[in-house]
């Protein structure tokens, strides 16, 4: 019995020390590797982009192109350099930080140090002043501040009491005097007819609810519900209030030559008008089809105060004229046929001010029509970075003017000494066509307003109005973004491309932009909430509403290198330019604030305020949990 006890325990012995010496043997020449595979979430449909090619990039050197920064003691020209950039992914689980969604630009800097001002963030400071500049400009309208008419309720007043009895206009303008916050005598009949045009009004959510800066005050609020309500398009069947309007008009110039001007106004604050005004019924007898064409609008409708047109509505209209299937995406769609050439975003002589600012865009999802297209080689990863950019700044700019649209010391340098020196991110095109686009709205209102107006004027913000007049703070914010393009030029080693003539004193455009980037953390625009929302399709068949939204702000990393390399001299000394070599080349990380942007269904015809949106996204915390929140 104790032979085999003992028999037992050598055998155990042996047996762990064989499976000791195996285990050595294995740790020694195999170890256990722990991998975790990052996927960019997909979106449906979303375009297929692919890493620019070198190849394709050669810009020609210019010996005069010299950087304005020198690089300890060498200058550097950067006038033959290409620069790479890439977006890499955030990993969610040690990057979570950056993924998480912030209201506000401001609390994004404070999360990331250093931060390269984004195209977005860039864009988004210039938005607070958009709807300040578009709220003053809609009440001063209203108001009949700008000279040109009276004030919108004023006119509308005029023609009712202009209007034979029994008039079916009586009771829609006495509606429409109502949600302006002037009552007018109307007979009993004409009262419950009002009553009712005022019922169906309140059901329509998307029609009345103010939203955006709207709902800043009591009388910003009369502004939308008073325009929108006589925004009502009538069919060639029910022309009966437009006529009895028309003949008012018809029978009194002046009335008719001030309809004119409010009309024009907005038709170039915004965008072309979608229908026919009512004027255009005034002395003819065509049908509505002949009267659009003849005038080019979109609709063989007409409205007292025409909504504008937009390239983007125009295109939903055209595609889905039935109602809207539930897997399409319009932004994605817009987006296809953007990249394809179908929809042209260059404005034309009577595009206004909205399609300038959209046309902006056109190079973050064709980044080929940019002047900066031969100094940067793009990755897909970056390209989808732009397209993120495009949904959320097109959505911003139609939140502005959703009320009148319709429905982003050795010789040799170390090899870590040169890499991109990049202040902003470098979307040259983009900030040249948004100072465009403000260089557009000043000299019209200008000339509609006259500059001694917007000289008193001011901006409007929630809680009161901006601090400079509206003509010193458009001309300030027109020179931030000429320079912020002579900046990116500057960085990508670029020669400015100006129109001859162009206004534009260079030197002060450039040091107001620098000036600007130096004062982020107390810019109180960037600490404004970003998120917004905007109505793009109403489905009344389906009994539901589309809308575009902002959600937040989160952080991304650009990555910068030279694909091709600059040259460099000894600054004191001077003499020939010589490519830096490869070796001596490095990268350049960014952190940058980018805006996440989503599509939402919302059941019913009904659109969101702010306040209820930035709840919603207060209470669901990130994009998933806040799509699903909605039913997504």
């Amino acid at each position: 019995m104790m032979r085999r006890l003992i028999a037992i325990v050598i055998v155990a012995v042996l047996a762990a020390g064989a499976y000791g010496v195996y285990s050595l043997w294995w740790h020694s020449n195999y170890c256990k590797v722990e991998r975790t595979d990052y996927k960019p979430p997909a979106e449906r449909d979303e375009p297929q982009l692919s890493d620019d090619s070198l190849d394709e990039r050669h810009p020609t050197f210019d010996a005069a192109l010299v950087d304005s920064r020198p690089l300890r003691e060498w200058e550097v020209n950067a006038s033959a350099a290409v620069v790479r950039l890439d977006c890499p992914m955030i990993k969610p689980d040690v990057e979570g930080d950056m993924l998480r969604l912030r209201p506000s630009y401001a609390e994004a800097i404070q999360a990331a140090r250093p931060l390269l001002p984004s195209a977005s963030m860039l864009d988004g400071a210039a938005k607070q002043f958009d709807d300040g500049l578009y709220a003053a400009m809609d009440l001063a309208c209203f108001r009949g501040e700008l000279g040109f008419a009276p004030a919108a309720p004023d006119w509308v007043a005029t023609v009712f009491q202009r209007l034979p009895p029994q008039s079916p206009a009586r009771p829609f303008l006495a509606a429409a005097l109502e949600l302006a916050g002037k009552k007018v005598q109307v007979s009993r009949n004409e009262t419950d007819e009002r009553d009712r045009l005022l019922a169906d009004f309140e059901q329509d959510q998307t029609a009345s609810k103010p939203i955006g800066f709207y709902d800043w005050t009591p009388e910003l609020k009369r502004v939308w519900r008073f325009y929108r309500f006589l925004q009502r398009e009538f069919d060639q069947d029910h022309l009966a209030i437009p006529r009895d309007v028309a003949a008012v008009l018809k029978g009194d110039s002046k009335l008719l030559e001030q309809y004119r001007a409010i009309n024009g106004f907005y038709g170039r604050l915004t965008a072309p008008l979608v229908c026919l005004p009512v004027d255009s019924l005034v002395g003819v007898h065509q049908n509505l089809a002949e009267l659009a064409k003849q005038h080019g609008a979109r609709h063989s409708m007409v409205a007292i105060f025409p909504p504008s047109t937009s390239r983007e509505t125009e295109l939903f209209e055209r595609l889905f004229p039935f109602g809207l299937p539930g897997n399409v995406n319009l932004m994605t769609e817009l987006i296809r046929r953007v990249r394809s050439g179908e929809v042209e975003l260059k404005p034309g002589e009577s595009d206004g001010w909205y399609q300038y600012q959209v046309y902006a865009l056109e190079t973050l999802l064709l980044p080929n029509k940019g002047q900066e297209k031969d100094r940067l080689q793009l990755t897909a990863q970056y390209k989808r970075r732009l397209v993120e950019a495009f949904k959320a700044m097109i959505t911003k700019r139609r939140e502005t003017h959703v009320r009148q649209t319709f429905k982003c010391a050795a010789q040799s340098l170390g090899p870590s000494g040169v890499s991109p020196r990049l202040r902003i991110e470098p979307c040259a095109t983009f900030y040249l066509r948004t100072a465009r686009a403000y260089a557009f709205v000043q000299a019209f209102l200008r000339a509609t307003a006259g500059g001694e107006r917007l000289i008193r004027l001011h901006g409007l913000k929630q809680g009161g109005r901006r601090p400079k007049t509206l003509d010193a703070e458009l001309e300030a914010t027109r020179q931030r973004f000429y320079g912020f393009y002579l900046i990116a030029c500057e960085d990508l080693g670029m020669k400015p491309q100006l129109l001859d003539g162009e206004p534009v004193d260079r030197s002060a455009a450039k040091q107001t932009a620098l000036k600007w980037l130096k004062s982020l953390d107390a810019n109180q625009d960037l600490a404004c909430d970003t998120r917004v929302s905007a109505p793009i399709y109403v489905d009344q068949a389906g009994r539901n509403t589309r809308i575009w939204a902002t959600l937040g702000v989160r952080l991304a990393y650009v990555n910068a290198s030279y694909a091709r390399p600059p040259q460099v001299r000894p600054k004191a000394e001077g003499g020939p330019w010589k490519e830096v070599e490869s070796w001596q080349l490095g990268e350049s990380r960014y952190v940058i604030a980018v805006d996440e942007s989503a599509e939402i269904e919302l059941s019913g015809l009904r659109s969101l305020t702010r306040d209820e949106l930035r709840a919603a996204c207060d209470r669901y915390g990130t994009k998933e949990e806040i799509l699903r929140g909605f039913g997504r």
